[in-house]
């Protein structure tokens, strides 16, 4: 974040210094600028920062960062907001790239993107990080479900049936039950 003071020495403030001083409605506080802050830093927010700095592709697959504000009507927020915060930090740590992995390509995705958009998942979205090649599915219905993408490729359809066991497990019924669910997972009408 950038640094900001109350006030600071005279031949740190601008023009001779890197300091500029906000205007009253944005607080009127001194704020470093340099190339990478602009010469109005306190006119972005936190997310715009953040935002900036993060890989390319980041952002589609994981999302901003968690919000305080989010988790309120958790059983528990402030563990639910530390523990997404947690695992949103390990996955840009560990995140290399988004895109196609190296061994495939778009072309190889029509019926496997088909299937997944089909069964209510979306367009999947591809990344290398921690454990290697993942497909995620950010439009769906449970924005962190992904699998190994090899299995997404391969095995699309068993994909589908574990994102439609885990949509039962929190307790969303799927329009439709998918032939690989088994019917004593479905609930009973």
């Amino acid at each position: 974040m950038t640094p900001v003071f109350d006030t600071v020495p005279d031949h740190w403030r601008h023009p001779v210094g890197p300091y500029r001083q906000a205007p009253s409605e944005f607080g009127g506080k001194w704020w470093l600028t340099n190339p990478f802050t602009g010469e109005a830093p306190w006119t972005r927010t936190r997310a715009e920062v953040e935002e900036a700095s993060l890989p390319p592709g980041f952002s589609e697959l994981f999302g901003p960062r968690p919000q305080s504000q989010d988790y309120h009507s958790a059983g528990n927020p402030s563990l639910a907001f530390r523990t997404a915060v947690g695992l949103w930090e390990q996955s840009l740590r560990h995140f290399k790239r988004a895109g196609y992995p190296e061994w495939t390509q778009a072309g190889d995705w029509v019926e496997a993107t088909a299937a997944f958009e089909y069964w209510g998942l979306g367009r999947p979205r591809h990344y290398e990080g921690r454990y290697g090649w993942m497909t995620r599915f950010p439009e769906s219905g449970i924005r962190d479900f992904e699998a190994m993408t090899w299995t997404a490729l391969n095995a699309s359809q068993l994909v589908v049936a574990q994102y439609q066991l885990r949509l039962l497990d929190r307790g969303v019924v799927p329009e439709k039950r998918h032939p690989f669910v088994p019917p004593i997972a479905w609930p009973q009408e």
